[in-house]
């Protein structure tokens, strides 16, 4: 028992992926609906996108480098689609 036991899948990246699809989607529904039809609920739709987009950029960057980064690479391709996905009827209208 002298070696260390390491996990190898980054599930703590894929559980900051995660967060930030939540964070995302509760702060378009609490848009949506606080300005129902309004135009300021599309705009912060919008910077929300991007700013949620940029995290998960920023988050792959930060922790691309650890092994096992498979988990980390679908979590966030989830996490993105599901942002994309989610922004779209915000957006469109």
């Amino acid at each position: 028992m002298t070696e260390r036991y390491t996990e190898t899948t980054d599930w703590r990246g894929a559980t900051w992926a995660f967060a930030v699809w939540a964070t995302h989607f509760s702060l378009l529904w609490g848009a949506s609906s606080m300005f129902p039809g309004m135009a300021v609920a599309r705009w912060i739709a919008l910077f929300a996108t991007i700013a949620a987009l940029g995290a998960l950029l920023w988050l792959w960057r930060i922790r691309q480098a650890r092994r096992g980064n498979a988990i980390l690479l679908f979590a966030i391709g989830i996490s993105a689609l599901s942002i994309l996905f989610g922004a779209m009827p915000a957006l469109i209208g």
